[in-house]
This record gives structure tokens, sequence and C-alpha cells, in this order.
């Protein structure tokens, strides 16, 4: 009797952790990466994780930090080359069939890995964003206006109920890179993934609910000057894949041109 084969791909998973000026919080954040291994692959069908932190230009003790532990992988940049541009960085590196990232400074916890992965891999989705949209979640007011009309805008334009534009913890198909690229280097990269998702039908982006804490140290975000640069990225992606659709979320019918 034959023996037979199983030809499907091993699963696995490469958690990239963009790192800038993050001393504070960069050793508690690999510790509970490298604790989360065990249950990822215990339960879902990731069979091998790895980490890979990206030391981008800090200027302060991360490297030596990141350095002493022997059992992840490390870039480090001379020069900020900027947050996409390390998360790219680490994708470019990665070994895994599921590519993620989550930030480095304690507001997500990876252990929300599970439910991620085993969604992208149950519903063959392109990516899972983990939603900081909660009753529980501790974003600052002004930041959770600020995502709540980019999403509204994403969706207008996507046709979508996706709840979190920016949230920086997410898992994502490596061979789905390739249909959502190019993407910036700044921190505008997260609501430039999810527009170029929303915005086309052969990607499927997903989300799970998640809680956010307070972040360790200072944040790296200007409210008003990323928050300008977000909307502009939306707009631009909105005019180079969808431009009729942008401008008809503008447009009015003449009918109700007349009634005016």
């Amino acid at each position: 009797m034959a023996m037979s084969t199983n030809t499907s791909p091993n699963i696995t998973l490469s958690i990239i952790i963009p790192a800038y000026n993050e001393e504070d919080a960069i050793a508690n954040i690999i510790e509970r990466c490298l604790k989360e291994r065990d249950t990822i692959v215990r339960e879902t069908p990731v069979e091998r994780v790895e980490i890979i932190v990206v030391n981008d230009g800090s200027h302060d003790k991360t490297p030596e930090i990141a350095r002493q532990f022997n059992e992840i992988s490390l870039i480090s940049y001379a020069k900020n080359r900027g947050y996409g541009a390390a998360i790219k960085a680490g994708f470019e590196k990665a070994t895994g069939t599921i590519v993620s990232f989550l930030d480095a400074d304690g507001t997500c916890d990876p252990n929300y890995f599970v439910g991620m992965c085993n969604t992208l891999i149950a519903e063959d989705a392109d990516i899972v964003i983990g939603s900081r949209m909660t009753p529980e979640s501790k974003m600052p007011k002004v930041r959770r206006i600020g995502n709540l009309l980019y999403v509204a805008l994403i969706n207008l334009l996507g046709d979508t109920k996706i709840t979190d534009s920016a949230s920086g913890m997410r898992v994502i198909k490596k061979s789905s890179l390739e249909k959502i690229y190019p993407l910036p280097d700044g921190l505008h990269f997260t609501p430039a993934m999810s527009c170029r998702a929303v915005l086309d039908e052969d990607i499927k982006i997903l989300e799970i609910p998640m809680r956010y804490e307070e972040r360790v140290g200072e944040s790296k975000l200007g409210v008003i000057r990323d928050g300008i640069r977000f909307l502009k990225t939306i707009i631009d992606i909105a005019l180079t894949y969808e431009p009729f659709k942008f401008f008809g979320l503008w447009y009015l019918p003449p009918s109700l041109l007349h009634a005016i």
C-alpha cells in the first residue's frame, strides 16, 4: 500500500519588532514574544516562530539590549530610516510563510498572535489586523478620534467595515506582500496598508479585537503632523487606485443640486 504524502507547506511565523529609541521597553517586549512562541505553536497551525528586531537608528541602548537575546535576529541601522522601512526590512529577512509585526512600546500583547494567525489561516485572509478600538483600550482620546475619522474615510472608499486603520499589530501572508506593495517608509505605513487593502477586491483584510495598553516611554507620533500625513496618504492611494470612486464621494447628482 503506497504511503500518502502531505504536500502542504509548513506554516511558519516571523514576528518583526521595529524599534527606535525603545530602551525602556525593548527587553520586555522581546521576552514576551519569546514566551508566547510555544503558545502560538501549540494553539495554531504554526509550526515555528522566529523573532526579528529591527533597530532603526536608535541613539540610546536599544541595540545593546536587543543583542543580549540570543534567540532573536537583529537588524541594526546606524541612521533612522522610518517605521515602515524598518518593518519592510524585517519582512525581507523573514523566513516565515506568515509575517507579522507589533510595536516595541509594550502597547500590544503578543498573545493576540494566536487569534490573528488562526483567523488568517481559517479564513484564508491576506491580512488580519488587531483592532485597538475596543471599550477597554487605553488609546489616548485624541488619537482615537483621529483613527475614527481615517477609518470612516477608508470604509467609504472601500465599502468595508474595518474599525482600526493604523494598528501596529498585524499578520500577513508573506505571499500577499506583492499585492499591497509599494508602501511608505514612515509612520503612515499602517494606514497606507489598510487603504491599499480595502481598495483591492483581491485582498482579504479582517480584524480581531484586542486590548491596547499605555505605551512605555515617549510616543514618536506627532498627532497633528502625522495626522495630516495619514490623511494625505489615504487620499493619494485612493487617487492612484480608485480615482473615480474617490471623486464619486464628492459628486452630487443633478436632482440633488436642483433641490439645493
